[in-house]
């Protein structure tokens, strides 16, 4: 973990998946990471899967779908929490 609180993953475009089971502290774990990485001056976008798969659909009917892509594009860290608990659609 202290290698992580350094945030060298980010500079070098590098992933982190935390896995396990419900209840364990996953979310925690990448909520203190991305907090961590504010602290040294990163542009950090948190997102819970199914709301932001929700805002992103909201976003076609809208037209603002783009605007919100170009958003999480321009981010250094992006942290989805809940990847893979629902099925993901078209």
């Amino acid at each position: 973990m202290m290698r992580f609180a350094e945030c060298t993953y980010i500079s070098n475009q590098e992933n982190i998946l935390i896995t396990g089971s419900t209840g364990i502290g996953k979310s925690h774990i990448a909520t203190a990471l991305g907090h961590q990485a504010c602290t040294l001056g990163y542009k950090v976008y948190y997102a819970n899967m199914a709301k932001l798969f929700s805002k992103l659909r909201m976003g076609k009917a809208d037209g603002s779908y783009m605007r919100e892509i170009s958003r999480i594009e321009r981010q250094d860290l992006l942290i989805l929490d809940d990847f893979g608990n629902l099925p993901i659609d078209n």
